[in-house]
Formats: C-alpha cells, sequence, structure tokens
C-alpha cells in the first residue's frame, strides 16, 4: 500500500506509525460520533487566507498552515484520474468537494458524506501502480466560535485538531479556552507553543514562537497588498488603453 509523503491529519511523523509510545486512547476520551453528534461544517465558508493548527491533540509536532479552495472542473478530472484506480470504495464526485493544501504543497482531497462535518480525506498519490490504494482517512470537521475555529478528528488515530485564521490566533492566555469549544475530552492537549517532549511537558516558548506567528500574519498582509498593487495597476493600464483607442 502507498505511504503518504506528508500526511498532516496523522501529523507527518514515522513514530505516528510506531508503538513506541503511550496509546492517546482512554476509555473517557471523546469518539468520533460524540465529536460530530452536534456538529455543523459549511466548506465554502473556510475558503479563502491561510489556517494555522493552535492547539491538538497527538504526538508533538512542528507549526502547520492550511488553506482551501473548491476545485475546478479541470482539477477533479485530473483527481478522478489520480484516484478512481486507487480506491478501495468509489468516490462520490457529486458531493461537495475541498482541496486543502499546505505551505508545503502537499494537498489534500475531502470528500462530504453527508452531514455533520462527517468527510473522508485522500491525498492523490502520483504514480501509483495497479492495485496500489491511496491512502483514506475517516474524518470529523466543525466549526465552533462563532465559525471562527475548525476541529478536525481522525476516526483511526484519535487526533484532533485546532485551527483558527492565522490572522485571529488567539492569546497566549486564550488558548485553552478557545481549544475547549471544540467539545473535546482526551488526554495529551498541547498549543502550538509547546515545546519538549509530549508526556514530560516543559513552559512553553511564548516570545520566540509568537514572533514567529506575528511573521507569517505580516507576510500574509505583504502578499494581499502586493496582489491589490497589481490589480490597480492592471486596471490603470486598462483605462489608458481604452482611452488610446478612443481618440
Amino acid at each position: 500500500m502507498a505511504k503518504l509523503k506528508v500526511l498532516l491529519l496523522l501529523m507527518a511523523a514515522p513514530t505516528v506509525f510506531c508503538a513506541t509510545e503511550p496509546t492517546l486512547h482512554h476509555s473517557d476520551s471523546t469518539t468520533c460520533e460524540e465529536f460530530s453528534r452536534f456538529a455543523r461544517f459549511n466548506p465554502y465558508s473556510v475558503v479563502g487566507g491561510y489556517w494555522f493548527m493552535f492547539y491538538y491533540w497527538g504526538p508533538t509536532q512542528g507549526h502547520v498552515v492550511v488553506n482551501f479552495t473548491v476545485p475546478t472542473d479541470k482539477q477533479i478530472k485530473y483527481l478522478k484520474h489520480l484516484l478512481d484506480e486507487h480506491v478501495s470504495t468509489p468516490i462520490n464526485w457529486e458531493a461537495r468537494l475541498l482541496l486543502m493544501m499546505e505551505r508545503t504543497n502537499n494537498t489534500f482531497l475531502l470528500v462530504e458524506d453527508g452531514d455533520r462535518g462527517k468527510y473522508h480525506f485522500y491525498q492523490p498519490l502520483k504514480g501509483l501502480r495497479r492495485g496500489e490504494v491511496a491512502p483514506t482517512l475517516d474524518m470529523r470537521l466543525k466549526q465552533v466560535g462563532d465559525n471562527r475555529y475548525i476541529g478536525m478528528m481522525s476516526c483511526q488515530t484519535e487526533m484532533v485538531f485546532a485551527f483558527s485564521r492565522t490572522t485571529d490566533i488567539p492569546k497566549k492566555e486564550d488558548l485553552q479556552d478557545a481549544a475547549a469549544t471544540l467539545g473535546y475530552r482526551g488526554r495529551g492537549g498541547k498549543s502550538y507553543l509547546y515545546q519538549g517532549h509530549q508526556w514530560m511537558p516543559i513552559p512553553e516558548a511564548d516570545d520566540f514562537i509568537h514572533e514567529k506567528i506575528e511573521r507569517i500574519k505580516e507576510q500574509e498582509k505583504a502578499k494581499e497588498c502586493k496582489l491589490k498593487e497589481s490589480l490597480e495597476v492592471v486596471t490603470d493600464v486598462v483605462v489608458i488603453v481604452t482611452a488610446y483607442e478612443d481618440n
């Protein structure tokens, strides 16, 4: 079976597939069914801008930034070419679809399966041989906190992730309260400020990490300004050309 090159939802770390660390499962942990019982998720409302993982329950990892887009007809045609012969259950291409892309350009196809934020995640891989199956994850998604936060839960790994837009990351003192709005109960929870071994926490390195997030925000604002300036230049050129042609 093919392996994902970088799979955000399995934390993109080789140790995740090993049994050397204590299991995160606990009898009091929230199940996938409980996580999505009253869930609401509008895929179109998360499109645009970048989302940052500010809290998670699972093995320690680095910073994760993603963005969502609605696939075009051309992209869907290409995704069908990559996936249709490499899935154990046929994909419902008539369902609502999203593409989730990491800043590393690793892309995932999200296929809605009914209501309550139930989705199947696929990573399209080139070069799969006949009989190889593309990895699939059974996921639950929901929006909370007036839709400011996205909660994701992997039903296979029982890992949970809390995202906010990069322009709306909770302050340090508000991180746990913001994460609590997901309604998840489980052990091993930590914020993006966490440093050290997950089973032996050390004080959060607030200043250094916070400065990095601020730089991400500044980069995003700079991109938006640059795009706006480019559009204004194009508009000016169109006006000039039109005026010239009229004369």
